[in-house]
């Protein structure tokens, strides 16, 4: 054998477990190791690493008492033409610093006459050693072998799934653990080929890799189901060609351990991973691995148009359960011969056919749009129709998922019920816009060109300028100033509003320190629901100490949760003094409870609803109600997008307390 078959068959299954530890050293000074069995760690608490990369020497490891005698034996039959010899019993340290007995059976290896290495089999004898000082046995080699044998057989037998093999693949020997998995009995299994344990399922190629491999004399290793008497079973296998003095392949051996659990388990752990757990059907991970796998494929996201409303009006759970059924009623109206069906996320199903023809996909899905029309669930005995907007892509497998989720964007937006993907109406222009003022919001943070300009809020009563507004803008390079229409909204989606705010408080807070009059912020449900932002203007306050000249004018436009922890802020910035505005009042959270809960001290009016008053009869008829509740309840009132006087007059007339607008000034740069 060549000294590779020898670290082949070293570091094997054969000497995975066993209580054999092999070492194969050079024949050098200190004998550095050259190749270990991987029992080295689980017998002695060595790293193999440590010898293949030279940190440990083999010399290093024997008793220093006994290292003159076993040196001493390995010269003395290293003069000898022997090709292996027996040390005797000499100690070998252990990770844990403490040492084992061993005996060591060394085999010697030439080149031609000269000596290049050593392979020692080393077997614990710690126990034996213990029994023979004991008992004063003098002849106990024969013991340790045995032990040795027995020991090693039983570890195999109980661990393992040994056969063997001759040179055409027929059944020589099989340990009882072979018996037991497999269900055969010796008398049936032994002469037969090994290709009766082959199950269907294995592919032709796989069984050519393996012959070929093994021939070659060179380990085989991998995952293989075999087909038992009774059942199937996995296996993790490694067969090992066995040679002889001339290095010919006398016969194999193979190494198996069952690995059915794991697999099914792993099975199970798959079929969780790809399905989705209130439909059944498959998920997002699911359908990226079968767009992967596809040839042309085609795909249509389908979404029922107002789901959140179900939610709201008859709670989650009969929500999901008309997720359900819709999921059922779409795989009715499709064919899973040709498609498959996928619930994405709440309210959103997908639809890939794996193979399509352009024409005859979009035909389907339009019998599909027509079917859901006509089909209904049940939500507390009545039937519910549900309207979809649908979207298709026939685009490539990379660009499948983000652009049907465009057309789909595009579809609900328009209130279209199809809409089919194509270059024409991507989205990719407003993502560009949307990058372009990302940078130019980087910038203005970074160059503080980010700057606040105030808006005087006028005393309908005595017409003085009483307060001022601070409103965010961009300075361009230019000079000009850019409105928040350009880029607040794109700074909440790429996280650059907090620092937006942060700066707004703090340049607001600068501009009026010495001012005596009132000027408001504008803050956000998010600001005040974020740490950083709300522990900055609680800093604000007390650095400042000018809270009674601070309004917060919370712009949240939906409805308002998180009620315990708004109240608390308000009760923290109405300690120093500020008060609170509730801004856009007429949209959004137009609900006088939450005037009272919030304890605002005054309302801002809609523009909206005060842009056309002097015209809209059912504006000023709602308008007056607002104000008639602020005037019971001791709330100031604002009227905002005062553009002429033909609408002041009419504010003025409804008793608004105060008016914001262009018609009395628009926002200045610097204060009067």
């Amino acid at each position: 054998m060549n000294l590779t078959q020898y670290k082949e068959i070293i570091e094997s299954e054969l000497f995975r477990i066993g209580p054999v530890v092999a070492f194969l050293w050079e024949n050098k000074e200190d004998w550095p190791v050259y190749s270990v069995s991987e029992n080295i760690t689980t017998l002695y608490g060595h790293k193999m690493d440590s010898f293949l990369l030279g940190k440990i020497k083999y010399a290093d490891l024997i008793h220093k008492d006994d290292l003159k005698r076993v040196f001493d034996e390995v010269i003395e039959a290293s003069s000898s033409e022997e090709t292996s010899f027996s040390h005797a019993p000499y100690r070998l340290l252990t990770k844990s610093k403490g040492y084992k007995w061993v005996q060591d059976t060394t085999v010697i290896i030439r080149d031609g006459k000269e000596i290049t290495h050593y392979i020692g089999y080393l077997n614990d004898i710690s126990t034996l050693k213990k029994l023979e000082d004991e008992t004063s046995i003098q002849n106990n080699a024969l013991l340790k072998h045995q032990a040795l044998f027995r020991s090693y057989k039983l570890i195999m037998d109980e661990s393992s799934i040994v056969s063997k093999a001759d040179l055409d693949g027929n059944i020589t020997f099989a340990n009882d653990k072979f018996c037991e998995v497999s269900g055969y009995s010796r008398e049936e299994i032994l002469g037969k080929p090994h290709a009766i344990l082959r199950s269907k399922h294995t592919k032709d190629a796989v069984l050519k890799d393996l012959w070929t491999t093994i021939q070659s004399k060179n380990a085989w290793k991998g995952i293989l189901l075999n087909r038992g008497k009774n059942n199937d079973y996995w296996i993790d296998i490694s067969i090992l060609p066995i040679l002889d003095e001339n290095n010919e392949i006398v016969e194999y051996i193979a190494v198996r351990h069952d690995i059915t659990k794991m697999i099914e388990q792993q099975q199970k752990l798959d079929t969780i991973a790809n399905t989705d757990t209130l439909t059944g059907y498959g998920n997002r991970y699911k359908l990226n691995n079968d767009i992967k796998k596809s040839i042309q494929p085609a795909v249509a996201i389908i979404n029922i148009d107002d789901f959140s409303q179900i939610n709201d009006f008859y709670g989650h759970r009969k929500g999901d359960e008309v997720i359900q059924k819709f999921g059922q009623i779409l795989e009715k109206i499709i064919s899973k011969e040709t498609c498959e069906l996928y619930h994405l996320q709440g309210d959103e199903f997908l639809i890939l056919n794996p193979n399509t023809q352009r024409e005859q996909f979009i035909q389907k899905i339009k019998y599909v749009i027509d079917e859901l029309q006509t089909s209904s669930v049940k939500i507390k005995g009545e039937d519910y129709y549900l309207s979809v907007s649908t979207a298709i892509s026939f685009e490539s497998k990379s660009k499948l998922l983000p652009t049907v989720d465009m057309a789909l964007k595009i579809a609900k937006k328009a209130h279209e019920s199809l809409v089919i993907y194509s270059d024409e109406i991507s989205l990719n222009t407003q993502y560009e816009n949307n990058l372009k003022w990302r940078r130019k919001i980087k910038e203005a943070i970074e160059n503080d060109k980010i700057v606040p300009v105030f808006q005087p809020i006028v005393n309908n009563t005595t017409k003085v300028w009483e307060k001022y507004e601070s409103l965010v803008r961009i300075q361009d390079d230019d000079g000009t100033l850019i409105s928040p229409y350009f880029f607040l909204e794109i700074s909440k989606k790429t996280k650059q509003y907090p620092s937006i705010t942060k700066i707004m408080l703090s340049k607001s807070f600068e501009t009026f320190k010495n001012k005596d009059v009132e000027f408001s912020v504008n803050i956000t449900i998010e600001d005040i629901l974020n740490q950083t932002i709300n522990t900055y203007i609680m800093e604000l306050l007390q650095e400042y100490k000018i809270g009674n000249r601070v309004v917060f004018e919370i712009v949240e436009s939906e409805s308002i949760e998180n009620f315990e922890e708004i109240a608390v802020f308000i009760k923290q910035i109405k300690s120093y003094g500020a008060k609170v505005a509730i801004d856009d009042f007429g949209t959004g959270y137009s609900n006088f409870e939450y005037l009272l809960r919030l304890k605002a001290d005054y309302i801002k009016i809609d523009g909206s609803m005060i842009k056309d008053i002097d015209t809209n009869t059912d504006a000023q008829l709602v308008v007056s109600t607002i104000v008639d509740f602020a005037k019971k309840m001791n709330i100031k009132t604002i009227a905002e997008f005062v553009e002429n006087e033909s609408v002041y007059n009419v504010v003025k007339e409804l008793g608004i307390d105060y008016t914001q607008g262009y018609y009395f000034s628009k926002p200045l740069q610097k204060l009067i």
